[in-house]
């Protein structure tokens, strides 16, 4: 694969002043100045030729068929706010198709969970996640894949699982996008096409949430398209992974991530031995901080949940407490208690062995009961390769991507 790097794209001094409003409202009500302000640009990569985005995408097992477009991938670095509604940067990968000049319609992508912080889209721009924004943007799209708080430049530790703060992120990259674009020729249009895949499928259905009770931007939601996510922790993934629906080390990992970051905002617990057995309670708040990878944590961590965790540790899983529940109530809101105003369509796999597929067919039910029927489409017999999680977002873009496109041109 041919990767042309660039220098430093010196932000335009107008951005700032025209990216953002100041005074945007978050939506915990606390007010923030300059949220999506660019801090910086930086084009990262070129890939100018159809041919070399083919097979980049080939790389990570995703088709090339819609392909239509070269592309330039930039990292943008803007202000937003933490989940307590204080000012904080955050960065993000942008991709533009190539000689396509004037408006361009945005799609937001929400990429998977990630441990180490450059793991992240704009720090690992071939990596899977980035590949996938790829993707659409090849096709003809403005792609936004936002970092998250903590991840890629931004500072601080990343809350993960934390739904509103990663739609307010995407929000603002928005915001930055609109502002910085008219410098390399380019414009958004207003309506907005919001994709995610596992973690990002919240953080796609947290997005359109934000879209509809936000006055304060320009952007309005054209569709939404989740992937693979675990929309409900409290009553379908929590229970699934203790009852071994999914796969042990998976679960394993993913929960050691879990109760550490909810710890760090809820203080869940006082001290990790209460949740976390010898030899492995010393380690974990280390091994989830950002500066390691999954493979460290994994290799880390035992083979199963009932060796990794006390029986208070597994108690907090079946019964939360006071403050466990505080951090499930902001990871389970992603389908809950709103009535989404585009059409949303979700996908999974099939024996899925990451998010048991019961997190799909519950998302669907939630908003039927807000009178919206969301179609439920299972991409399972077109995966290929080992993994039924990643292989239902490389399955499932396609169909995104078309419906995405077609909806684009009305």
């Amino acid at each position: 694969m041919s990767v042309l790097l660039l220098g430093a794209v010196p932000a335009d001094p107008a951005v700032a002043a025209t990216a953002s409003p100041a005074g945007d409202l978050h939506p915990g009500g606390q007010h923030a100045q300059g949220r999506g302000t660019v801090v910086s640009a930086e084009r990262i990569y070129t890939l100018p030729t159809v041919e070399e985005v083919s097979a980049s995408l080939e790389e990570h097992g995703f088709g090339n068929d819609q392909v239509r477009y070269g592309v330039e991938g930039y990292r943008l670095v803007y202000r937003t706010v933490d989940t307590d509604g204080r000012p904080t940067t955050a960065s993000g990968l942008l991709i533009l198709p190539l000689h396509r000049s004037g408006a361009l319609t945005p799609v937001t992508y929400g990429h998977g969970s990630e441990l180490l912080r450059t793991d992240a889209p704009s720090t690992d721009p071939h990596g899977f996640d980035a590949t996938a924004a790829l993707g659409y943007a090849a096709s003809g799209f403005a792609t936004l894949a936002p970092d998250y708080l903590g991840m890629g430049k931004g500072p601080g530790t990343h809350p993960y699982l934390h739904v509103r703060s990663a739609a307010d992120v995407t929000l603002d990259m928005l915001r930055a996008a609109d502002g910085y674009l008219p410098t390399e020729g380019r414009t958004l249009r207003s309506k907005v096409f919001a994709t995610g895949f596992s973690q990002g499928g919240g953080v796609a259905l947290g997005l359109g949430r934000n879209l509809r009770e936000d006055d304060g931007t320009r952007f309005r939601l054209g569709a939404m398209a989740a992937v693979s996510g675990a929309y409900d922790l409290r009553r379908v993934q929590i229970p699934a992974m203790l009852e071994g629906e999914v796969a042990a080390k998976p679960a394993t990992v993913s929960s050691a991530y879990a109760l550490a970051s909810f710890n760090r905002l809820h203080d869940v617990y006082d001290d990790p031995g209460e949740v976390f057995r010898e030899p492995y309670a010393p380690k974990i708040d280390e091994l989830t901080d950002g500066t390691h990878s999954y493979q460290e944590l994994a290799e880390a961590t035992p083979e199963t949940l009932q060796e990794l965790l006390t029986p208070h540790g597994e108690g907090l899983l079946r019964e939360p407490n006071e403050a466990m529940s505080r951090a499930l109530v902001e990871t389970d809101n992603a389908c809950t208690g709103w009535r989404p105003q585009a059409p949303t369509r979700l996908y999974f796999a099939g024996g899925d062995e990451q998010a048991a597929n019961a997190n799909t067919p519950f998302c669907a039910r939630a908003f039927a009961r807000q009178g919206v029927d969301v179609p439920v489409q299972d991409v399972g017999a077109e995966v290929t390769g080992p993994s039924l999680h990643f292989g239902s977002q490389i399955a499932a873009q396609p169909h995104i991507t078309e419906w995405f496109l077609s909806a684009s041109r009305h």
